[in-house]
């Protein structure tokens, strides 16, 4: 069977200490026992196995066993999904947690339905990182993904992708031959982001800005609410 995967600030001593929501999961949903072996990360590419020695709904104890460094994967890779309607934002985090992705960006299409409450933007971003969080336990990642606000289009890294399905090139002939350290994804409102079907004015130009590649999917079209 395998360990339960959990996140915790500090790794570093000899005995781990998990707390707050984490800990009422593990105690209630998870059952977990003292004597078991659970893998607790910091987000920041440090994993401990540690052995419970204490559980109770407000906290799970556990002695450190053994120590792993992750390195944090490369090329880093940056998605840029498009607002998509009310409550599947966090499903597209989600999914892109499970995937790996170590950064995601939401963007603010022209034609994108839902608006960012900036009245609520604080509240609305702790629960997209605690979905991020969940997602990674989920998936037992060694790196936390970095979520950002929604924004406008405009930084993107040196080497992007847009996906359009309409597009006359696909990923693998467009990339360059050696991989960048930092890729950017761009997925447009039901998976187009070409000038063809302007998502924003921001994006007509930005397959002859140079690093910038508007590629085919294989299949159907990807809608933003799935993301990559």
């Amino acid at each position: 069977m395998t360990a339960a995967h959990f996140f915790c600030d500090d790794v570093a001593g000899d005995t781990v200490r998990i707390t707050g929501d984490d800990a009422h999961h593990a105690a209630r949903a998870l059952r977990i026992r003292v004597g078991e072996e659970i893998t607790v990360s910091d987000g920041r590419g440090t994993v401990v196995r540690a052995h419970v020695s204490d559980v109770s709904p407000s906290a799970v104890v556990g002695g450190v066993v053994a120590r792993t460094a992750v390195e944090q994967p490369s090329p880093s890779v940056v998605v840029f999904p498009a607002m998509p309607k009310s409550g599947k934002l966090e499903t597209v985090v989600q999914k892109l947690t499970e995937l790996g992705v170590d950064e995601i960006r939401p963007w603010l299409a022209a034609r994108s339905v839902v608006r960012w409450d900036e009245d609520k933007a604080a509240t609305r971003l702790r629960r997209l990182r605690a979905i991020a969080r969940e997602a990674a336990m989920q998936s037992r990642r060694a790196w936390l993904p970095s979520i950002g606000e929604p924004e406008p289009l405009e930084r993107l890294p040196e080497t992007t992708v847009v996906l359009d399905e309409s597009a006359p090139t696909g990923l693998t002939t467009s990339l360059p031959s050696v991989a960048p350290l930092v890729v950017g994804v761009v997925v447009g409102p039901e998976g187009r982001s070409s000038g063809r079907r302007s998502c924003s004015p921001a994006m007509n130009d930005l397959g002859k800005r140079p690093g910038i590649f508007i590629v085919a999917v294989v299949g159907r079209p990807i809608p933003s609410r799935i993301g990559a």
